[in-house]
């Protein structure tokens, strides 16, 4: 037989690296192969600068690699985009969206008094969200509100509420999230449809884990990621070794007993109802007025 296709699927990007690195970490490496790597009427086109002026590329501080060549890894990112027939339309997208999620990262807020005593945020940095507008095609003022405000459905009522510093900086961080995120699952599906051929017949399916996570600051993202690899291992320990020693048991086959760390435990504690950490913080949600920490 021959290999006739293949496809990929993604599972938990790690979209906190989008908006945040810790030290010597760097953002997803497209972004400093982009810079490198585009001609200066391109980075002009896209608004663009060196990789240390952005906000979302210089939280690590780590801005090169020296077993890395950004430029040259740009220039192989172009030609395989040829490869798999990516028009110039696809690539000025590709390159549209990247960018703005740059520029989206340097708008930051002023606290702005609102009437009744409310708090609110007005934008301090004009020319980031309007290469962000221009970019991503859409009007100004969507993505002023989107960023300073939420707005509320409730029957018939439509309410608007402001939010303060802290919130619309978690506003902007989202938009950024998602937008890189749509991209990248794009990306897959576009090339999921030029490799796999389909149908489906007979298959192999190869898992990349995602590896446990220890940050200096670690988030909700971070404990998902980790239950979830929790999950695959305690998986491979029930096939490698409980499934496979009760099979050697039936067939009275002799062996020599393999003892291994059962996870369950942790699986119980993260996941299990109704007092794990994830249905407790479920139902803590839930509640109108939620208690802090």
């Amino acid at each position: 037989g021959v290999i006739t296709g293949a496809r990929s699927t993604e599972y938990l990007l790690e979209k906190s690296r989008i908006v945040t690195q810790a030290s010597d970490e760097r953002n997803y490496h497209v972004f400093y192969e982009m810079l490198s790597g585009l001609a200066d009427t391109e980075k002009e086109k896209y608004g663009l600068q060196t990789a240390d002026n952005y906000f979302y590329l210089n939280q690590g501080g780590c801005f090169k690699i020296k077993s890395k060549d950004d430029a040259e890894d740009f220039r192989a990112l172009l030609a395989a985009m040829q490869v798999l027939s990516f028009t110039s339309e696809e690539q000025d997208t590709i390159f549209r969206i990247l960018a703005s999620v740059l520029h989206l990262g340097n708008i930051y807020f002023h606290r702005k008094q609102l009437k009744h005593g409310q708090e609110g945020v007005e934008i301090g940095s004009d020319a980031e969200i309007r290469w962000a507008s221009h970019l991503l095609q859409l009007s100004l003022d969507g993505i002023l509100r989107a960023m300073t405000t939420k707005t509320t459905e409730a029957r018939n009522e439509r309410v608007v509420t402001p939010l303060n510093i802290d919130q619309a900086l978690d506003a902007r961080d989202a938009i950024a999230k998602a937008l890189y995120s749509s991209l990248f699952s794009w990306l897959v599906q576009r090339v999921n449809n030029i490799v796999f051929k389909g149908p489906r017949k007979t298959s192999i399916a190869i898992l990349d884990i995602f590896g446990f996570e220890d940050f200096k600051e670690n988030s909700f993202e971070q404990l998902c990621i980790n239950y979830a690899n929790e999950t695959l291992q305690y998986y491979f320990n029930k096939h490698v070794f409980k499934l496979e020693q009760q099979e050697y048991a039936k067939e009275r086959i002799e062996w020599q007993p393999i003892n291994y760390q059962d996870n369950q435990p942790v699986l119980n504690l993260i996941a299990k109802k109704p007092v794990g950490i994830l249905p407790l913080l479920d139902d803590e949600s839930n509640f109108p007025k939620v208690s802090l920490p």
